[in-house]
């Protein structure tokens, strides 16, 4: 492969990276809020709450080892994720 193609690799595995660590931490989040008040006593809500995000971390952690080890990914954008912008030439002008 040539470095190009390399380059564009490595900013897609980043950005798997990226969408994988925010949906873990935003399950984590959200069993958090549900646990807050599952659980009443700020005292053991606490030490619930730096497990969990212990455990979310590690998680993390060890898929992005997994990505960067295992796999080469390629993101391929949907419409939605391709924004073009044209600037006015001088045919667009009125004159």
């Amino acid at each position: 492969m040539d470095s190009k193609e390399d380059a564009v690799l490595a900013r897609s595995r980043d950005k798997l990276k990226r969408d994988v660590e925010t949906s873990v931490l935003k399950s984590a989040d959200d069993i958090l809020n549900i646990a807050e008040v599952a659980i009443g006593d700020p005292q053991r809500y606490r030490a619930f709450r730096s497990k969990v995000l212990r455990s979310a971390n590690d998680a993390v952690r060890e898929i992005k080892k997994t990505i960067d080890m295992n796999y080469q990914v390629l993101f391929v954008p949907t419409n939605e994720d391709i924004i073009q912008v044209r600037r006015p030439s001088i045919s667009d002008r009125q004159v």
